[in-house]
C-alpha cells in the first residue's frame, strides 16, 4: 500500500526566466498547507530578490520586473523561514522537474544541500493529471476548468495563488483514493450493534402464504417445470 500523508505542502515558483542554464533565479516562493486531505489556513508567501534583471518573457507572464523586485530579501534571508515550512511534509508540485531544480539550485549556491533533504517526498501532479486526462490539456488552469475549480482571479501566474489552485486540484484528482485501512478507523467511536435477540421478527400470514403458493404454481406452470430452485433442491437433498 502506497503511503499516505498526513501534512503535504502545495507549492509553486516563479523566476526570472525559463531557463535555468542561463543564471535565471527565483522571485517568488508559494506554499499552502494540506493536513488529513483539509486545505488550511497556513501559507508560506516571499517575493526575492534575484540579484538579477527579469527576463521579459517572464515578466509578462508573472507581472514581476527587476525593478519591482530590488528591495525584496534575498533568498539567504528567507530560506530557513521556507525550510521549516516545508519540513517533514510531503510536496505537491505541478511540474515539479522545473520547481525542484531551481529550489535545489538556490540551496546549493547557499550549501544546504537539496529540498529532498528537508520533505518527505514530492509528488509530481502533472504526470497524475496525464494518466487521469490522456490526451487532453493539463495545465493548470486546464484542470481547474475540469474541476470545476474558480481561477477567476488568476489574471497573472503567481507563486501563493496557483498553490492554493493547485491544492484544490490536487485534492480533487485524488478524490475516493484516501486509505481505507481499517485499522484507522476507532472502533469505540461506532455506533453498537443492536441486540439480534431483541429484534421483531414479522412472520407471513395464513392468506399471505397461500398467495405466495399459488404464485410459485402459477410461475412453475410457464416455465414449464424449468425452476432453477427445483433444480437445487434436488441437488441438495
Amino acid at each position: 500500500m502506497a503511503k499516505t500523508y498526513n501534512r503535504q505542502v502545495a507549492l509553486d515558483t516563479e523566476t526570472t526566466g525559463m531557463e535555468i542554464e542561463a543564471g535565471n533565479r527565483l522571485i517568488s516562493i508559494g506554499c499552502v498547507e494540506i493536513v488529513g486531505r483539509s486545505i488550511t489556513k497556513r501559507t508560506f508567501y516571499k517575493l526575492i530578490n534575484p540579484e538579477r534583471e527579469v527576463e521579459e518573457g517572464a515578466a509578462k507572464v508573472h507581472g514581476y520586473t527587476w525593478d519591482k523586485l530590488k528591495g525584496k530579501p534575498l533568498f539567504v534571508d528567507i530560506v530557513d523561514d521556507f525550510l521549516a515550512f516545508i519540513k517533514g511534509s510531503q510536496l505537491i508540485i505541478h511540474n515539479a522537474a522545473f520547481d525542484v531544480a531551481y529550489l535545489n539550485m538556490e540551496l546549493e549556491r547557499l550549501g544546504k544541500g537539496q529540498v529532498t533533504d528537508y520533505c518527505e517526498s514530492v509528488l509530481d501532479t502533472l504526470p497524475l493529471a496525464k494518466s487521469l486526462r490522456p490526451g487532453q490539456r493539463v495545465s493548470l488552469d486546464a484542470l481547474c476548468s475540469a474541476y470545476g475549480i474558480n481561477n477567476t482571479d488568476r489574471t497573472l501566474h503567481g507563486a501563493l495563488i496557483d498553490a492554493k489552485l493547485l491544492a484544490q486540484v490536487y485534492l480533487a484528482m485524488t478524490r475516493g483514493q484516501e486509505s481505507l485501512d481499517i485499522t484507522s478507523v476507532d472502533m469505540k467511536s461506532l455506533p453498537p450493534m443492536p441486540d439480534v435477540t431483541k429484534l421483531r421478527v414479522v412472520k407471513a400470514s395464513a392468506e399471505e402464504e397461500a398467495l405466495h403458493a399459488e404464485t410459485l404454481k402459477a410461475i412453475e406452470k410457464e416455465s414449464k417445470g424449468n425452476l432453477v430452485w427445483k433444480t437445487e433442491e434436488t441437488s441438495v437433498a
